[in-house]
């Protein structure tokens, strides 16, 4: 990548990071002759159309802001493979970086870094853009002393590839909000409770919540008590303390009303707080708090005056605009419907339909109108914004694994994905509450909303002298283990071979099937990994293998026919004979020869034969033959 010339504009010089979705490169606009950062799609997210549309549409909508607390946009494009957005380049370090080496600031410091972040957010509010990744990462102090945020529009492009993609949620665990955690819609108020988070951890050197797992986080995030940063930091003056824990509030009308009302209220506990800290003054930062902020400032009753007496003018203009224009009518109802519908039956009633974002749904298809602000029925002026909101259809994620974990913790983990839950019991020698099994099994694509079912341990029963070890061909590992504990044994080491069987399937196991084994032994099994990539473009083959079991074995007896070919693939058959039984198996093999072994309850027949095709293998047990 570096060296390339993206669209015959922008040299890509050097790489200077990277995230989950992105690399991020320092460049030239050739045509203005000025640094800038590349910012370059990775793969797997090029291959999906929707997200990459996304990409492009946000991106241009960041474009849109100003505000100097802003990382600018300056353009985004493609070529070829290549998606990108052009920035500005901004020198300096990021908040995650700066706290990792000057631990918690001084409470002017950071209520400057917040109030930069609010203006940040108040711009991008305004322009109906939410961020719904603020974190220390996306926050950027520059050398010449300012705040700005990063990635804005690409954060939300994102939002509905990575909700679940990788079965963590979207945004980042420790500053991610109640309802982005529950997977709801998330507005204005999901970036000040990021906000808040972002500041707490600046004034404690920690975020509010912390835990072992991504969605442990969550969890604390929905359901802990708000936490009172004073517990870490006892001489935080309770003006900020409070602040810090109405940012936090669980439920997003509690928060405060918008970000410039949250900046205002910073730019006051600041000003208040460097009055406190005048003998004592917070050290200078890489740049967030401004020197101006430092010197005494006017009084405030002046410009709130000016303020005010602007406002009222400003409301008698749109009462009179209001009284002259025409009269407000009912808005109609959209819900449910597809959006070319809803935007047409708005547009009919004199509204301005605005489409605000997408998020999923597992009642109403992708496409169709989730939501719409103000609701239907409410009076208003023709041409009055609408806000919508569609549905993307329902996230499907890679199922986790469950197993082993206690029902409560299994329990509150999956309904945290939006996934229903049905639990039974059985007795198995695991510990009483462990989930013993799960379906669907761990890796399976699923859609929020899918039922699993969870089978639990019942504890452990009376064990058994002896077990019978169950014939577990054809099942997985799941399947596997519920046959075993059924009989009171567990399953042992799992390994992993190319086979003509289906994949993902056992197609060997030690002991074999029908014999007596120690109550809780385990049974070591063979899985398939399906078709050995060797064997692309190798010749298939079938040979059909004739034994006679001899008259003196044991009743029931066992065969096995394990046939390995040249391209690594690996065969097994197991079945259940009697005494004198004439057995006749087809075996299926790649290339131009196999070697096949067959075993009488356990013990090899004879020496290993090779197939070939429409050869003769040879001699069998009990002096039967093998016909290919």
């Amino acid at each position: 990548m570096v060296g390339k010339v993206l669209s015959g504009r922008y040299e890509v010089l050097e790489r200077i990071g990277q995230g989950g979705m992105a690399w991020v490169y320092r460049g030239r606009d050739l045509a203005l002759n000025r640094p800038v950062a590349v910012k370059v799609l990775r793969p797997p997210w090029t291959d999906d159309a929707d997200l990459v549309e996304r990409f492009h549409q946000e991106a241009r909508s960041a474009a849109a802001l100003s505000d100097r607390h802003v990382v600018q946009v300056y353009d985004v494009g493609a070529d070829g493979e290549f998606h990108y957005i052009v920035m500005e380049l901004v020198e300096g370090t990021n908040l995650k970086e700066y706290l990792a080496t000057h631990g918690p600031l001084a409470v002017p410091e950071a209520l400057a870094v917040a109030e930069q972040v609010a203006e940040a957010l108040a711009d991008a509010h305004a322009h109906h853009i939410v961020h719904r990744d603020i974190k220390p990462q996306n926050i950027l102090l520059t050398t010449g002393g300012l705040v700005k945020v990063a990635d804005f529009g690409i954060a939300r492009a994102m939002a509905g590839a990575t909700l679940v993609n990788t079965g963590s949620l979207f945004g980042t665990a420790p500053y991610v909000s109640p309802e982005q955690a529950r997977g709801r819609v998330s507005g204005p108020a999901t970036d000040l409770y990021a906000l808040g988070a972002v500041l707490y951890e600046m004034l404690t050197g920690a975020p509010p919540y912390t835990g072992d797992s991504a969605l442990a986080v969550a969890l604390k995030h929905i359901q802990d008590p708000v936490p009172d940063p004073r517990a870490a930091r006892p001489e935080l003056a309770a003006p900020v303390a409070e602040l810090v824990m109405r940012l936090l509030a669980k439920d997003p009308a509690d928060r405060p009303a918008g970000a410039a009302a949250v900046a205002a209220r910073l730019r006051a506990l600041r000003d208040a707080a460097l009055r406190d800290d005048a003998e004592d003054p917070p050290p200078a930062a890489v740049g967030p708090v401004p020197a101006a902020s430092r010197r005494r400032r006017r009084p405030l009753w002046p410009w709130l005056a000016g303020l005010a007496a602007l406002m009222v003018a400003g409301a008698l203009a749109l009462v009179t605009r209001w009284i002259q224009g025409p009269p407000p009518v009912a808005l109609p109802k959209v819900v449910g419907l597809p959006l070319a519908a809803a935007k047409s039956r708005l547009a009919a009633a004199g509204f301005d339909p605005v489409v605000a974002g997408t998020a999923p749904s597992t009642v109403l298809g992708k496409g169709r109108v989730l939501s719409e602000t103000p609701p239907a029925g409410t009076r208003l002026k023709p041409g009055s914004l609408v806000t919508l909101v569609v549905s993307s259809g329902p996230v499907t994620f890679s199922m986790p694994t469950v197993v082993g974990e206690d029902q409560q913790q299994a329990v509150a983990e999956l309904k945290l994905l939006s996934l229903k839950v049905e639990v039974s019991t059985r007795t198995a020698n695991a510990a009483k509450g462990l989930v013993i099994a799960q379906s669907p099994e761990a890796g399976r694509s699923v859609a929020q909303g899918t039922t699993v079912r969870l089978v639990v341990s019942a504890g452990q029963p009376a064990p058994p002298q002896t077990a019978t070890v169950p014939d577990l061909s054809g099942m997985d590992t799941a399947s596997a283990a519920a046959a075993l504990s059924g009989v009171g044994m567990t399953l042992g080491n799992v390994t992993w071979v190319y086979s003509t069987q289906p994949a993902n399937t056992v197609i060997d196991q030690d002991p074999a099937p029908a014999g007596p084994a120690a109550a809780g032994g385990a049974v070591n099994v063979t899985m398939s990994k399906g078709i050995s990539p060797a064997s692309q473009g190798q010749p298939q083959n079938q040979s059909t293998v004739n034994f006679a079991v001899p008259a003196g074995a044991p009743n029931p007896s066992w065969v096995k026919a394990v046939v390995t070919d040249a391209s690594g693939n690996q065969e097994v058959y197991y079945q259940q004979v009697q005494p004198g039984q004439q057995v006749s198996l087809t075996v299926t093999w790649y290339g131009a020869n196999a070697q096949l072994v067959l075993y009488l309850n356990g013990q090899q027949q004879g020496s290993p034969t090779t197939l070939t095709p429409g050869g003769s293998p040879g001699a069998g047990p009990g002096g039967g033959g093998h016909g290919a």
